[in-house]
């Protein structure tokens, strides 16, 4: 079963008999989704909506609960559920912070203080009103005082204090987009990043970035990518293999896509949908392609047998997990297509389409 936040809200799809899949859904409808993510088992769904908070479902989206409660900000960019306490919950916003939720105790409390950092007079984003915010946010699964979290644009932060404090990593690119966590090897740290901007574009990070030491040291990841190094959220391990890994990268950042003024922007969100191919200046649009690596990122391979020879649209949502007795992978375009392969790759099909504006795709477990 897959949970799918598209423009029109959350769907939520499963295959029934032979290879047809069925639609539950928009649940939230309106809902602008900001984050999903869900506990370890794959039964529960957490997202946040646009400057409106933190929702959660335990029956596939038949009813949701607002959890926001106290949380000081509304606007929440990323989520993480703890690997050891499927009741806690951390949350990522805009203005930067991290904030924790237990079950136990059904508030939300501050992990430290982010927008007092040493680097926070730094961190920028290049879309207006220009706040910088938590991209991606991850609980080791070795330790639950081990907390990573992303700024959009700026730092990667690391605290062993369960955040109390953050330090900054050094070596990594600063357009910070998602960080994967190696289930059995929690010191290899894996993140996608877009191309750094001003104050960083000197620097000139860009594309995948790996750790082997729990963010001490980074090193570039991006043998075989060719020029395709903008990655957004679209990466995963592969559940039974986390050693192979499955990206989807397009060629330069948005506005090499097209023309803005040809463009549909969520300016709040900085999420991009096309609005008419015919009136793109550049014609090949995101030119995403999915690629798979065998050996944790050291090198990459381009996967497309059974997909378009140019994928037009920006891929911005991928996952991996238990699928029919084995292991599907499922991502997710902005035009409204999901596609599908239950053999690591080596073929594609479409599952769905008309999903408009699709931005996060999470594998659940089986429906009950």
């Amino acid at each position: 079963m897959l949970a799918v936040a598209a423009k029109e809200g959350v769907f939520f799809l499963w295959k029934g008999q032979g290879q047809r899949w069925h639609r539950l859904g928009p649940t939230l409808p309106g809902k602008m989704i900001m984050a999903m993510a869900t506990d370890a088992e794959r039964r529960t769904v957490y997202v946040s909506s646009y400057k409106e908070g933190v929702f959660r479902t335990a029956d596939y989206g038949q009813t949701w609960e607002d959890i926001t409660h106290d949380l000081p900000f509304t606007d929440v960019r990323a989520l993480a559920v703890s690997p050891h306490d499927p009741h806690t919950v951390y949350a990522g916003t805009e203005p930067p912070g991290v904030f924790v939720r237990r079950e136990d105790e059904p508030h939300w409390t501050e992990c430290g203080n982010l927008r007092q950092h040493p680097k926070a007079k730094e961190w920028s984003f290049p879309v207006p009103p220009r706040v910088p915010h938590v991209r991606t946010l991850e609980v080791s699964p070795r330790d639950p005082r081990v907390l990573y979290a992303g700024i959009e644009v700026g730092s990667f932060l690391i605290s062993h204090d369960g955040g109390e404090h953050w330090e900054a990593a050094e070596g990594i690119g600063h357009d910070i987009h998602r960080l994967i966590i190696h289930p059995a090897r929690p010191e290899r740290l894996i993140v996608a990043t877009g191309d750094d901007t001003p104050p960083y574009k000197q620097l000139g990070g860009f594309g995948i970035y790996r750790s082997d030491d729990g963010g001490r040291s980074w090193r570039q990841a991006n043998d075989g990518l060719d020029f395709r190094t903008y990655c957004e959220d679209a990466i995963a391990f592969h559940p039974g293999n986390p050693d192979v890994l499955f990206l989807a990268a397009a060629d330069g950042i948005p506005p090499r896509w097209a023309s803005m003024s040809k463009l549909a922007v969520g300016v709040l969100t900085g999420h991009v949908y096309f609005l008419s191919p015919s009136k793109l200046r550049r014609r090949k649009g995101a030119d995403v392609v999915l690629f798979r690596s065998h050996n944790a990122g050291e090198r990459w391979e381009p996967i497309m047998n059974g997909l378009p020879e140019r994928l037009f649209d920006m891929v911005w949502a991928l996952d991996a997990g238990p699928a029919d007795g084995g292991v599907g992978v499922y991502f997710g375009t902005t035009g409204g297509d999901i596609y599908a392969t239950d053999d690591q790759g080596a073929s594609w099909h479409k599952i769905a389409e008309g999903l408009k504006g699709i931005s996060h795709l999470k594998v659940l477990g089986d429906r009950q």
